[in-house]
């Protein structure tokens, strides 16, 4: 699959990007909304991995909202923040999971396995 990630913490960026490619999926990562529709439009992507509250002011659900409608990408937020919030405010996106910084790359590939399979949770 394509995965394009926005994230603006390049450690959690470039670890993430690393162990998916090694997985077999075609990565891009951004550390912004301006340079995530950049990546986009250059390789449309089938799902986004993307941070909600992104560093230079970004809001990671206006981010993702956008280029959802652009490109009918499937969703999966992460955040160090409550949920409750980014749930509320993401009601309108196809998001197949929220997962809890830090996260487990080991569950952020599984939840890409069931978004490829047919039945992301």
């Amino acid at each position: 699959m394509n995965v394009l990630i926005v994230e603006d913490d390049e450690f959690a960026r470039e670890a993430s990007a690393r162990y998916l490619d090694h997985l077999g999926h075609e990565v891009s990562a951004a550390a912004s909304g301006r340079e995530a529709a950049a990546k986009a439009n250059s390789r449309p992507p089938d799902v986004i991995i993307c941070d909600w509250r992104l560093g230079d002011g970004d809001d990671g659900a206006d981010v993702a909202r956008s280029l959802q409608q652009r490109y009918a990408a499937t969703i999966i937020f992460i955040t160090a923040h409550p949920l409750g919030r980014l749930r509320a405010q993401t009601r309108d996106l196809k998001v197949a999971r929220y997962l809890r910084k830090p996260i487990s790359l080991l569950s952020l590939a599984s939840v890409l396995d069931e978004i490829r399979d047919g039945h992301p949770a």
